[in-house]
């Protein structure tokens, strides 16, 4: 009988976890098989396979011959080593300020989530939990494959916060309002407004938070490290926060309001205001000729957003789209449509750059070919000026470069969803980054979600049955 390395070959993955057994052409020559195990396994050890034998696959292959069909076959595999857990932050208050929300219940209150988490002096926050290291695996050569350990999370102590080294714990070290920005936990300080802002106060620029008992008028600003409250209505004013803003009734914007937020922004209503979440944006009622942006998501619970531009990283959820005038409303999924507009501005100013650049390479080239030409004024200012004009568009080329790479964020487009729990009416503009569909006739009750680069609607007739 043949030797078994005539007979066969072993193939190893390039991670060398999975040894496969492949056939020869001299295999093809001997219908029946006569090895015993010993032998088959020390054919297995001469090639160094030790770990992991699959006692099943030895004894098909020992037992008299194996069906072509059956190659190639697994005849040792080996233990994968097992990752780390990265380290994490375990609370011990809640930072979340908002509660469980039922779109279809209308019962629930949405005043009822505008919750800014309090604190005590020396009260604990949060504890650091240690990555860990992972179990090692072997390959099928019997050598040791080292575990990837955890990444530790990165956590600050911020203002008015301490930690202790010892019990890896946070503490509050005064009374205020807890808040977590990035990887830095915070408690602020809060500065009360008992009535609308007036010129009492005038504008307001403060490390900590900031409530309003009343009103924000037109033309007055409100800046906050922390978060902002607001228990009355937002004109064409300015409100911007690190943290989250809460507005209890709304935005009345003028095309001039504008409310910005690190975090999240919950909000009675907008009309003709410019809303910027970084998180999310929660509009209990509607969105009406505005620009939204958030970085997570928009829910809009009872109302409609009818007209201007409504843009989310991840997914938007509304009641009504547009109205029956069909007036053109924009929803923009996976992508901030400002930076989309930007980019796309960008590429253009771009391209035409690049068609200078080449023009201006083409005309010096001429021009430097012409002998003598330091004793002609005219064509050696000419090259003067191509050489002064070629390097300025170059130094332009490589800012507008910067910036795309600055906005050339991930996008989520091809995990977005559109959610309308009511009516989605026509001359809607439905996008999933570059991809757009006009919905041109009324729909009800449907999801839009990207499908293999298409705009893929589907009913939710049955999930709301």
């Amino acid at each position: 009988m043949a030797e078994l390395s005539q007979l066969f070959i072993l193939k190893v993955s390039n991670d060398q976890m999975i040894a496969e057994l492949h056939y020869t052409d001299e295999y093809l020559m001997h219908q029946e098989l006569n090895v015993t195990k010993e032998e088959f396994t020390q054919f297995l050890h001469n090639n160094k396979i030790i770990f992991g034998l699959d006692e099943g696959s030895i004894e098909k292959v020992v037992s008299g011959g194996v069906p072509l069909e059956d190659f190639p076959m697994v005849i040792a595999r080996g233990i994968e080593p097992i990752p780390g857990l990265d380290g994490k932050v375990q609370y011990t208050i809640n930072f979340n300020p908002m509660i469980e929300k039922d779109l279809n219940d209308d019962r629930w209150d949405f005043r009822e989530v505008m919750r800014i988490p309090s604190v005590e002096v020396n009260q604990m926050l949060a504890k650091l939990i240690l990555p860990t290291e992972g179990t090692d695996g072997t390959n099928v050569y019997g050598n040791l494959v080292r575990s990837k350990p955890g990444k530790p999370i990165r956590m600050k102590a911020g203002k008015n916060v301490r930690f202790e080294e010892k019990s890896l714990t946070f503490y509050s070290e005064s009374v205020g309002q807890a808040n977590v920005q990035g990887n830095t936990i915070h408690v602020h300080p809060v500065y009360e407004v008992s009535d609308s802002l007036s010129m009492k106060e005038g504008n307001i620029d403060f490390i900590g938070t900031v409530i309003i008992k009343g009103d924000v008028p037109s033309g007055y600003t409100i800046k906050a490290g922390g978060d902002i409250k607001i228990y009355g209505m937002v004109e064409a004013a300015t409100v911007k926060a690190e943290g989250s803003v809460y507005v209890a009734e709304g935005l009345a914007g003028q095309q001039k309001g504008t409310i910005e937020a690190g975090e999240t922004i919950q909000i009675g209503y907008i009309n003709q205001g410019n809303v910027y979440a970084t998180n999310k944006l929660f509009v209990e009622n509607s969105i009406l000729h505005s620009e939204c942006i958030a970085g997570d998501e928009i829910i809009c619970q009872r109302g409609s957003v009818i007209g201007g531009h409504s843009s989310a990283g991840n997914s938007i959820q509304i009641k009504h789209v547009g109205n029956h005038m069909n007036t053109r409303t924009e929803l923009i999924l996976g992508q901030n449509h400002k930076e989309l507009q930007e980019t796309e501005e960008l590429q253009s100013q771009k391209k035409e750059i690049e068609d200078t650049l080449k023009k201006l390479a083409v005309l010096g080239e001429k021009l430097s070919q012409v002998p003598n030409i330091e004793s002609n004024p005219k064509l050696f200012q000419a090259l003067q000026r191509q050489k002064a004009s070629y390097d300025k568009n170059v130094e332009l080329l490589d800012s507008i470069k910067e910036k795309l790479e600055s906005l050339n964020h991930e996008t989520n487009e091809k995990y977005a969803k559109l959610i309308v729990i009511g009516n989605i009416f026509a001359n809607t503009v439905v996008a999933f980054g570059k991809y757009k569909r006009m919905i041109d006739t009324s729909y009800k009750k449907v999801q839009f979600e990207l499908v293999r680069n298409e705009i893929y609607m589907r009913s939710l007739e049955d999930s709301f049955a």
